[in-house]
């Protein structure tokens, strides 16, 4: 019988097959991967390709579930089976889209987690939640948003902000009776070592414009920083929190903690790229009516929303990730170290049509 007995959900996305990779390479623990739908499928071939060994792939087991429904859309004797069995639930699953409408976000990202929090109090051997939030949270907040920070008066940029505000509203509310881990990472890119993404998101809106040589005029961000960190690291950085027996009851922010300003990424990125720095920078006043003009997105690849990010100056200390991930010999990789794999692969793939540009239909983690 296995020690740790992992409810996962998100497992097959982005964020969710990194850390999935750890457990998978234990013999210690079994896994009940919840999946929706046709995406069952996809995470299943992953499995079978990333884990040849029998024995391990055997303790991997695909269950069919929504988040939005009650009991997670669970058949009755399956639940039964996991109220005595699991000791560990790991909440990634979400809609992160910009542009996804605010009923849908509001469905899968704060419904979804009440319903995995309900289902989490009903486990009779439960030690531990760990739910990813993230730092968009911190919505319009100019400054330093902590850790520790929440409800600071913010406004929010979009319904996925919002929702995924409400939803960690919803985990700190059951803290008391769920012991939870909460990471918030910050916008997350590329490995580190293959530059590999699945999505256009964050900075990578920038480097379209460079690489459609539309950013000699660009936006004067000033001191706003680039808060990135490559899925790899993110992946690292929450497998080694959650399990720190400390880790419970505490918030941490996974992200670069030296990050450049956006103009040092994109000034840096230009370099790499053998381009020319921009040559004009104007206001964020002036750029954003340009931003929402009728076909904007469809000449420069930047969505308005997008833009809102890099000219937002707050700061996201990383302390008490840091004193976890250090005991652990994780670091966040510079930006100069990793940026010119994510630019080979960016420049490889960005016109694929699988890494995925807005359409919030085409995947929910």
């Amino acid at each position: 019988m296995s020690e740790q007995v992992i409810f996962f959900t998100g497992a097959g996305g982005f964020i969710g097959r990194y850390i999935l990779a750890h457990y998978l390479e234990r013999g210690d623990c079994d896994l009940y991967l919840l999946e929706n739908g046709r995406f069952c499928k996809r995470l299943k071939e992953y499995l079978d390709a990333a884990t040849p060994d029998p024995a391990k792939r055997g303790r991997a087991r695909v269950i069919e579930g929504d988040i939005t429904a009650a009991g997670l859309g669970l058949d009755p004797a399956l639940r039964d089976e996991l109220k005595e069995r699991v000791t560990h639930v790991i909440h990634l699953a979400a809609l992160y889209n910009l542009s996804a409408p605010r009923e849908v976000s509001m469905r899968v990202n704060v419904e979804g987690t009440r319903n995995v929090l309900d289902f989490a109090s009903g486990l009779k051997q439960l030690d531990r939640l760990g739910y990813m939030s993230t730092v968009a949270i911190s919505g319009d907040y100019s400054g330093v948003y902590s850790e520790e920070d929440f409800d600071k008066g913010q406004r929010f940029k979009n319904y996925y902000a919002e929702t995924k505000f409400l939803a960690e509203k919803v985990v700190r509310e059951r803290r008391d009776a769920i012991p939870t881990v909460i990471c918030r990472p910050t916008i997350v890119v590329g490995h580190s070592k293959t530059g590999a993404i699945e999505k256009i998101d964050g900075p990578y809106y920038g480097l379209t414009v460079i690489l459609r040589r539309l950013h000699l005029v660009t936006v004067d961000t000033g001191q706003t920083k680039c808060h990135i960190a490559p899925v790899d690291y993110v992946a690292d950085a929450f497998h080694a929190i959650f399990e720190d027996e400390s880790a419970p009851g505490k918030v941490y922010c996974l992200g670069d903690p030296n990050p450049l300003t956006y103009t040092e990424f994109y000034d840096l990125a230009c370099e790499r790229l053998g381009r020319i720095k921009p040559l004009i920078r104007l206001p964020a006043s002036v750029m954003r009516p340009v931003v929402r003009m009728p076909f904007s997105f469809e000449i420069t690849g930047v969505t308005a929303e997008a833009f809102e990010y890099s000219v937002n100056p707050v700061e996201y200390p990383v302390t008490n990730a840091q004193a976890v991930v250090k005991k652990c010999g994780i670091a966040c990789p510079s930006v100069p170290s990793y940026i010119d794999a994510m630019l080979s692969y960016f420049q490889q793939h960005y016109h694929d049509p699988r890494v995925r540009r807005g359409d919030w239909k085409q995947g929910t983690t």
